[in-house]
């Protein structure tokens, strides 16, 4: 009896397991302890899968979260989250609120800025409808190389967020740059991703990492054909340097995109629009289209069809390229090219260039050719050696639009190497790469500015490299991959020299930030003196104080009751040896520069400003009405290491604002802004009667000590004519003949008693009169600098301050040169004698 005990209760557990078992499948079958239907977390999500109907059952809503984050983008990339450190991007988040409409803010996490004691949060406001996915973008800026992103959701004064989402992020490289494609058929220039066009020769197509960092350009192919990711803000572009538009409706685009894109192209952007039998330019030659008044060509009946034989001229000027580990392959390799002139500069051919291969057409199908009308007199052809019409093209601005008369995506040259070539020199218009002469298998990286046109003078005016450099090397540094068999004894170097990166550094920045300080009339106790004051109190602390109570009072217990008068008595002798009486409680002052190009009445105005108050203030600082605004705290240079991070707020709408921007008592703290702007008209050049120039100045401004500068071409120095003031809605006759002086000219006597007496505006007209980056693009260039004692509008400060004043210089790019030819010593150091660019 005893021994039926135990198995007793082995029994009973072992019944209550099973009744417990029972329990579990008849929920994970839908029913309850009374036999009703219910549904368990796993059936329901089932049924939500194989029934989308099922998610809007009402019963159902209250199970879904209060909100629900998809993917965050970073234009123009559809799926990877692509961004550049130093610039702007165009962030957008999809989500939905599920459970009411929902008011409030989508926000970044604080971003440190670099190198200086300051954060900054990039927000929007956000009005999400009950049960309604949304798409909601604004502009934010990443100075570093961030792998996550964290962005929430909140509500005005709110603690806590409401809800938030990690965004994963890939960092570019200082030197890549951006290629997006327009087309409606995307998939079929997937292929271009392994030209050398867009990689260097020294690439490893094998080691995937290697082609990550060291590539030239990514191209942004859109997931779905018809609705590229193109942002919306213009100051956004900066990372792209071409657009590739095969016949895509002009229509697709909205406003933004559409005016983002004409500033992009009047800023160095280059537009290539694809030819042949399905080109879209009739659709951009219509006058209804936004492209229509900047084209240089549009379609005509002369189109012309090609045989094989007719096609060799094309073949004979583009040499197929040669990858370095093909070289290193076949050392002994027949590397000669026949036809061609020899060789500038004495480099070899033999590392860039194969021999020439021929253009294979199937019989029954001739190359088609179509005919292109040109719309203006100064465009230029781009021809075979026959003199045949293969493209047309012609500046806007600093960049270029370029017209194909064939289509890209020709079976016929995708199979044809020196397509690779064709497409590097013509579309690209990218240089050639150079190699190291001390080794001819190794080979410089080309950097940023050499890979695009793109150019603000407010941020590339001598940019600082983003990216520390060995002192072994120049400017720019070998580059040779891993993964060859090579020994290298040096590491891994790609070039970091930016383009239209926002980078404090930059010369313009520099010089706004010295002349300000220098005007503030202020001098804000560096580190020394801290150090200093630091070290006194202590000397007065502990030896001088214990001395005094020991041998003068011989009262030891003394020390104590002197220590708060001691230092009561330094935070005073403190406080009056940094103060000043400046007469005013909040001062601002800021230098504008104010750049205009060809052919367009919007310019780009960069803002440098500092604010200075007696106390702590934070200021708002806002503009109404400019949504193309951008500003960020500008590294004054004052902070003091380990000093605390003063965080801040930028919100992209409603109304474009720098918040909670602080400024310590008795201090400086800097400002920078840039937007895009429009002007009354443009500053322009127009023919008189007699054959001479007059200069046009509807901007409203009164542009004194102007000079006229004529950029010189490589090697060469520019050249100043001055022209003095141009009254505001007045013209001036630019005098005939060459330029007057090799060194710019300054004001003496009465020409100079006009100019402020705070800041030296000559610093300033010096450097922006004497630039000269060197490029073919900017050969032959015709620009005017100036100045004017007036500020450009549009700035708004809360509270505001006592004392407001400021200056504006305005650089107006009046004319450039021809277009380079891809025929040129830049593009190749091998070409045929027959080489034309007409």
């Amino acid at each position: 009896m005893i021994q039926t005990i135990p198995q007793l209760g082995k029994g009973l557990v072992a019944l209550l397991v099973a009744m417990a078992a029972a329990v579990g499948q008849a929920q994970d079958l839908g029913l309850d302890d009374d036999l009703e239907p219910v549904e368990s977390e796993s059936v329901r999500r089932f049924r939500e899968l194989t029934d989308p109907g099922a998610q809007d059952d009402p019963a159902r809503k209250d199970l879904r979260p209060p909100f629900e984050f998809y993917r965050t983008q970073v234009a123009p990339f559809d799926v990877l989250t692509y961004f550049k450190p130093n610039h702007w991007a165009s962030l957008s988040q999809e989500l939905q609120a599920n459970l009411a409409d929902y008011e409030g803010q989508l926000r970044t996490a604080q971003i440190p800025m670099r190198n200086m004691p300051r954060s900054v949060s990039f927000r929007r406001e956000a009005r999400l409808p009950d049960d309604e996915p949304m798409r909601l973008g604004w502009p934010a800026f990443l100075p570093l190389e961030f792998r996550t992103l964290d962005i929430e959701l909140v509500r005005p004064g709110s603690i806590r967020s409401d809800d938030s989402t990690q965004a994963q992020l890939l960092p570019m490289m200082p030197h890549q740059m951006l290629c997006v494609v327009l087309s409606n058929d995307p998939a079929a220039f997937d292929n271009w991703k392994r030209f050398q066009a867009l990689v260097p020769a020294t690439t490893d197509l094998g080691d995937q990492q290697q082609v990550e960092r060291s590539s030239y350009y990514r191209l942004v192919i859109p997931q779905e054909a018809g609705k590229p990711n193109l942002p919306t803000h213009p100051l956004t572009w900066t990372t792209i340097s071409h657009v590739l538009w095969d016949g895509f409706d002009p229509n697709e685009l909205d406003v933004g995109q559409q005016r983002a894109l004409i500033d992009w192209l009047h800023w160095g952007g280059q537009l290539i629009v694809s030819g042949g039998s399905t080109s879209s330019l009739a659709l951009l030659a219509d006058s209804e289209s936004f492209l229509a008044p900047y084209l240089p060509a549009e379609p005509s009946a002369d189109s012309i069809t090609l045989t094989e034989a007719e096609m060799q001229g094309l073949a004979g000027r583009y040499p197929p390229p040669v990858w370095r580990i093909e070289r290193l392959e076949d050392p002994q390799g027949d590397w000669s090219l026949p036809g061609l002139r020899s060789p500038v500069r004495g480099t070899s051919p033999n590392s860039r260039y194969g021999p020439i291969e021929p253009i294979d057409l199937p019989p029954d199908r001739p190359f088609f050719l179509a005919g292109l009308a040109p719309l203006h007199d100064d465009v230029q052809w781009i021809t075979d050696d026959d003199g045949r019409r293969f493209g047309v093209e012609r500046r806007v601005g600093r960049g270029r639009i370029l017209c194909l008369a064939f289509d890209p995506k020709e079976a016929s040259l995708l199979r044809w190497k020196g397509y690779d070539t064709l497409v590097r020199r013509v579309m690209f218009r990218r240089p050639e790469d150079r190699w190291n002469p001390l080794d001819p298998n190794a080979m410089f990286v080309l950097s940023g500015p050499e890979l695009s046109w793109y150019r603000l003078l407010g941020r590339d005016l001598e940019p600082e490299a983003t990216r520390p450099r060995r002192s072994a090397f120049s400017r720019s540094e070998p580059f040779t991959p891993r993964g060859l068999g090579l020994d290298d004894p040096f590491e891994e170097a790609l070039p970091g020299e930016p383009v239209a990166a926002w980078l404090d550094t930059a010369k313009l920045p520099s010089l706004a930030r010295q002349g300000l300080v220098a005007a503030s009339g202020i001098e804000v106790p560096g580190a020394p003196f801290v150090l200093r004051v630091i070290l006194a109190y202590l000397i007065a602390l502990v030896p001088l104080n214990w001395l005094l109570c020991r041998y003068v009072l011989r009262r030891r217990e003394l020390a104590w009751v002197i220590v708060p008068v001691l230092a009561f008595g330094f935070a005073i002798a403190v406080e009056r040896a940094a103060a000043i009486d400046t007469g005013y409680d909040r001062a601002c002052d800021e230098v504008h520069v104010l750049e205009l190009q060809p052919g367009s009445s919007r310019a780009h105005l960069s803002r440098f400003s500092v604010l200075y108050s007696t106390g702590r203030e934070s200021f708002s600082i806002s503009y109404p009405g400019e949504p193309s605004a951008l500003a960020l705290p500008l590294n004054a240079n004052l902070g003091i290491r380990g000093e605390q991070t003063i965080a801040s707020t930028w919100q992209a709408s409603p109304v474009p604002s720098l918040l909670d921007f602080r400024v310590e008592p008795r201090s400086l703290a800097m400002v920078r802004s840039e937007q895009m702007l429009d002007l009354p008209g443009r500053l322009a050049l127009e023919p008189s009667e007699d054959g001479s120039e007059n200069l046009i100045n509807p901007t409203g401004l009164e542009l004194r000590d102007a000079v006229l500068v004529h950029v010189g071409g490589a090697g060469e120095p520019n050249r100043y004519t001055p022209l003095g003031t141009i009254p505001p809605a007045g013209a001036l006759p630019l005098p005939s003949g060459d330029a007057s002086f090799a060194e710019v000219p300054s004001p003496r006597g009465d020409a100079a008693e006009g100019r402020p007496d705070w800041i030296d505006v000559q610093e300033f007209l010096d450097e922006l009169c004497s630039y000269n980056w060197g490029r073919p693009e900017d050969a032959g260039e015709l620009r005017l600098v100036a100045w004017a004692d007036a500020m450009m509008p549009g700035q708004v400060l809360e509270p505001g301050v006592d004392r407001h004043r400021g200056v504006t210089l305005v650089v107006a790019h009046l004319r450039y040169g021809p277009l380079p030819s891809p025929d040129g010593a830049i593009y190749t150091s091998v070409r045929p004698a027959s080489a034309q660019h007409h």
